[in-house]
């Protein structure tokens, strides 16, 4: 008799995350610097996306986005697509999330392309459920609970967080600080590295 095979494979949701097992639901985590970032999946504007092996070795930008169409956001978005090409040549990722379907997204990135004449040549994941965005302390207590806050977070190759942003609804992200303050992060990285290759 032949078994039917799909019965024994577990079906694997297009969202997940790898949430440390010694948090619970009484304890809920939420990325601190110094912390290894946990491994997660989700579609994107680039199709479905892992995220440790998409920025395996590599310094990431990983950023939630408020209100797609809105001013301010496309605003924001045309500003971080247009830093990508320095960016890229340090070897940065950047990855955006937003509580919107994958369809709203790429209508949104190919809008901001349009109007900024800035291709969106980064992955923003679809996240219309909020696994991610509660996962990741996106979602804050004292705003809209349905939008995030604008977060973002800089991790570095060895899957540290390295620097935490948060800004409340009302103020808008400023690229010179995310720079000013990755490149800083950088050079201590590389200099921590020269000393343990001295020692």
């Amino acid at each position: 008799m032949q078994r039917d095979k799909r019965k024994y494979l577990r079906e694997v949701p297009d969202t997940w995350v790898e949430v440390p097992s010694d948090y619970t639901s009484s304890a809920k985590w939420s990325p601190r610097i110094g912390e290894f970032f946990p491994n997660f999946a989700a579609q994107s504007t680039m199709g479905q996306l892992t995220f440790h092996p998409y920025i395996s070795g590599s310094w990431a930008i990983f950023f939630s986005i408020a209100d797609p169409f809105s001013m301010t956001c496309t605003r924001e978005l045309a500003r971080i697509a247009a830093i990508q090409p320095s960016l890229r040549n340090a070897g940065v990722k950047t990855v955006g999330v937003a509580r919107n379907t994958v369809p709203e997204l790429q209508r949104w990135c190919d809008k901001v392309a349009e109007r900024s004449g800035k291709e969106i040549s980064f992955p923003i994941l679809s996240d219309p459920d909020g696994m991610l965005s509660n996962t990741f302390g996106m979602i804050h207590p004292q705003e809209d609970a349905d939008t995030t806050i604008r977060k973002t977070i800089i991790i570095n190759p060895n899957l540290r967080v390295s620097m935490l942003f948060e800004y409340p609804l009302y103020i808008t992200r400023s690229t010179k600080e995310l720079l000013r303050t990755l490149e800083s992060a950088r050079r201590y990285f590389s200099d921590l590295d020269a000393q343990g290759a001295m020692a």
